[in-house]
């Protein structure tokens, strides 16, 4: 459901416009971009914010095998901040992580699994297999912008819909 305000033209738009964007684009804390961890013996990276990045990711790529990439649907830009979660085929958590970038790369054990990402409330699920050959695996995650949830307009009542 879209939710219209009529707002001035003034700063507090975009006092608002900069204070969602800054809420919604890390959700990661700072310096665990690029570094390998490990939660329940799942080894994972996240990274690619930046050209540099996106090298040191592409370096090591070859160590995983499930490699995930988040873009953005609509516009097809790289997209951080995704919710990964992964699994085990009898329903057990084995990974629970925010991407800190477009890249985010694990180290399973063979099996099956179920794997969610997730974006701004929406999740994107498959089931996956994971054996001799790694996983490269594309989400085209739906973003729901400030120009979608708001109409601004200069007058002090917006026109009726």
């Amino acid at each position: 459901m879209k939710v219209s305000r009529c707002l001035g033209l003034g700063l507090s738009w975009l006092a608002l416009a900069v204070a969602a964007t800054a809420c919604a684009s890390r959700a990661t804390p700072a310096g665990d971009e690029g570094k390998i961890m490990e939660q329940q013996g799942v080894s994972y990276v996240s990274g690619g914010d930046d050209a540099a990045s996106m090298q040191g990711m592409l370096a090591i790529a070859a160590q995983f095998n499930v490699r995930l990439t988040m873009v953005d649907a609509e516009r097809g830009k790289p997209l951080g901040g995704a919710m990964v979660d992964v699994a085990s085929q009898e329903g057990r958590t084995v990974l629970h992580a925010t991407a800190s970038g477009p890249l985010f790369y694990m180290r399973l054990k063979p099996g099956a699994y179920r794997l969610s990402v997730g974006y701004q409330g929406r999740d994107q699920m498959r089931n996956i297999v994971v054996a001799d050959e790694p996983l490269d695996i594309t989400y085209r995650l739906s973003v729901n912008t400030l120009e979608d949830d708001w109409l601004l307009c200069g007058t002090t009542r917006c026109p009726a819909r």
